[in-house]
C-alpha cells in the first residue's frame, strides 16, 4: 500500500477554501498594518515599511505551509498565467478566481471589524492614471518573472523570493495592490483616501493581467515549447497492472515543472530485463527508474519501488481512486528532487497530457 502523505490530493472545495483563506489573511495583514500605523504617529514611509513587512512575512508563511494543499496561488494573475502555460486547467480558473476574490473581500470585512473602519463607503474620486497603470503592469510582470524563474531553477526558494518581491511592491506602486487583482477588489472596499476607487478596479486588473501575459510570453520565448532543457531527466514507470504505469506517468507530467523532468511508460516488451516479473506477489509493484539527462533508457537507474493497491485505470472511478493513491507519493518524489511544479492544482490532465508522448 502506498503510504499517505500530507501532500495527498484534497477535494476541490477544500483547495478553493485554502485559496480563499490565503487571500483573506493577506488582506487582513495589509489593512491591519495600515490601520495600526496611524495611532503610532508614523510618517508615510514608516507606514509603508510596516505594511511591507507584514505582507511579506505573512505571504512567506502562507506559501510555505499551504503550497502543497492548493498550489498557493493567492492571486488571480498567477492563476491566469499558470493556465496560459497549461499548469492550471482552464475549467479551474473561474473557481480559483472566485475563491480568491471572495477570500479577499472576506478579509476586508474582518479587517473592518478589527480596525473599526467604515466599509463600502467611497468618499474619494477615481484617481487611476497612466503612470499607475504602468506601475501595476511592471509590478505584476516582475512577480511572474520571479515566480516562473524560481519554479524552473530554485523551486524550494520560491515562497521566500515571491514574498520578498511582494513586500517590495508596497514601495513600487501607488495603489499598493501587490500585483494582485483579488487585493485590488478588497482595497476598493475602503474609505481611505489612498485606497483603490471602485471605478479604477478595471484598469488595475487589466494592467496586472497584461503584465502576467507578457511574463508568460517572455518565458515561452526563452524556452520554446517542444525543446526540453538540456538538464531534463526521464522517469520510466513499470507496473504489471494494465494502464497503471501510463496513468502514473501522465500524472507525474502534470505535477512536474515543465522542462525539468518527463515521465514515460514503456510497453512491456521494452521493459528492462531486471524489471519485476508479474508474479502473484509482485502484481502490485510500481517501479520508478531514473534516466539522467542525455543518457539512454538502457542507462536507467533504479529510483523507487512502490506497492500500489489493485486498481484499474480505465473507468472514471478507477482513475479517481488511482489518482488519490499516487498523487501524494508522486508529489513527495518530485519535491525531493526539486521538480515539483509550484502552482500545480488538484485536478490533473492525465488524459492527453502535453508532456506524455
Amino acid at each position: 500500500m502506498v503510504p499517505r502523505s500530507d501532500m495527498e490530493r484534497l477535494g476541490r472545495a477544500r483547495r478553493l477554501g485554502v485559496e480563499a483563506l490565503g487571500c483573506g489573511l493577506l488582506v487582513v495583514a495589509l489593512e491591519g498594518a495600515h490601520h495600526l500605523a496611524d495611532p503610532l504617529g508614523v510618517t508615510s514611509p514608516e507606514g509603508r515599511l510596516f505594511m511591507s513587512l507584514a505582507v511579506g512575512v505573512v505571504l512567506a508563511c502562507l506559501a510555505w505551509v499551504l503550497q502543497p494543499l492548493s498550489g498557493a496561488h493567492f492571486n488571480p494573475a498567477l492563476t491566469f498565467a499558470d493556465a496560459l502555460e497549461d499548469g492550471t486547467p482552464w475549467r479551474e480558473v473561474p473557481r480559483y478566481v472566485l475563491a480568491q476574490c471572495a477570500g479577499g473581500l472576506a478579509g476586508r470585512v474582518v479587517a473592518h471589524l478589527l480596525c473599526g473602519e467604515p466599509l463600502l463607503l467611497v468618499r474619494h474620486t477615481p484617481s487611476a492614471s497612466s503612470a499607475q497603470f504602468l506601475s501595476e503592469l511592471v509590478a505584476t510582470f516582475g512577480l511572474l518573472v520571479l515566480a516562473r524563474g524560481c519554479a524552473r531553477t530554485r523551486p524550494a526558494a520560491t515562497p521566500f523570493v515571491v514574498a520578498a518581491y511582494v513586500a517590495a511592491t508596497v514601495w513600487l506602486t501607488d495603489s499598493r495592490s501587490l500585483a494582485n487583482p483579488a487585493l485590488v477588489l478588497a482595497r476598493a472596499a475602503s474609505t481611505r483616501a489612498d485606497a483603490v476607487h471602485p471605478l479604477d478596479v478595471e484598469s488595475f486588473v487589466a494592467a496586472q493581467l497584461l503584465g502576467a501575459a507578457l511574463a508568460v510570453a517572455l518565458f515561452r520565448w526563452l524556452q520554446p515549447a517542444g525543446k526540453p532543457a538540456s538538464r531534463t531527466w526521464t522517469v520510466l514507470f513499470h507496473c504489471p497492472q494494465q494502464g497503471v504505469a501510463e496513468f502514473a506517468a501522465a500524472l507525474l507530467n502534470s505535477l512536474a515543472t515543465p522542462g525539468s523532468v518527463r515521465a514515460l511508460a514503456p510497453p512491456p516488451s521494452a521493459a528492462p530485463l531486471d524489471a519485476p516479473a508479474p508474479t502473484a506477489e509482485e502484481a502490485h509493484t510500481l517501479v520508478l527508474r531514473l534516466v539522467p539527462a542525455g543518457a539512454a533508457p538502457s542507462e536507467a537507474l533504479l529510483g523507487e519501488v512502490w506497492r500500489v493497491p489493485a486498481h484499474e485505470a480505465v473507468s472514471p472511478e478507477g482513475q479517481r481512486q488511482l489518482r488519490a493513491a499516487l498523487r501524494g507519493p508522486l508529489q513527495r518524489f518530485l519535491r525531493h528532487h526539486g521538480w515539483l511544479r509550484l502552482y500545480a492544482v488538484g485536478e490533473s490532465h492525465v488524459e492527453g497530457s502535453r508532456d506524455t508522448p
